[in-house]
């Protein structure tokens, strides 16, 4: 048997594990997954995409956080508004992690928000609370302050927006 062939039938079988009602089991496949790491992700964002069980959504995404893989980020921002709490603070938690590197689709997702999406903006709001990073902070507060406001609907889209023209013009 190929190595490709053993590590994708792994893979399943981890991915399976999961669903797992036993959190002791959910916890040996996360590191497992972990360990797996680049290859595990396309199945992992399937699953936080897709899985009707939140527990096995909220695995999903404490895995991609601890891979840390960029292809990760859509289904993270996606993630933000999860319909559970957990999940979503999980998601948020990985994209902390990405920093910048995170920026775009998040706001992306703000000035493209077709509903008020509180979740999506609670959210944000904890993906970028602590970031800094030179020529942007100015933007950055401003857009976490319009992420506080009582008029985010409005003018989270216009902050987010503008920080994304900074980041455009400064590549």
């Amino acid at each position: 048997m190929s190595k490709q062939k053993l590590t994708g039938t792994n893979l399943e079988s981890l991915m399976n594990l999961l669903a797992s009602k036993n959190g002791a089991t959910r916890m040996k496949a996360r590191k497992s997954l972990v360990a797996l790491g680049k290859s595990a992700v396309p199945s992992l964002t399937r699953t936080l995409q897709n899985s009707k069980e939140d527990h096995v959504r909220w695995e999903a995404a404490k895995t991609l956080g601890a891979i840390g893989d960029v292809r990760s980020i859509p289904a993270l921002v996606s993630a933000l508004e999860d319909s559970d709490q957990g999940v979503v603070w999980l998601a948020a938690e990985a994209l902390s992690k990405f920093k910048k590197i995170a920026w775009p689709p998040l706001l992306r997702a703000l000035v493209k928000s077709e509903k008020d999406s509180v979740a999506l903006r609670q959210g944000a709001h904890h993906v970028l609370r602590k970031q800094k990073e030179d020529g942007f902070n100015d933007l950055l507060v401003t857009l976490r302050t319009a992420l506080e406001s009582s008029t985010a609907s409005e003018s989270t889209p216009f902050a987010a927006s503008n920080l994304l023209k900074r980041m455009k013009t400064k590549l």
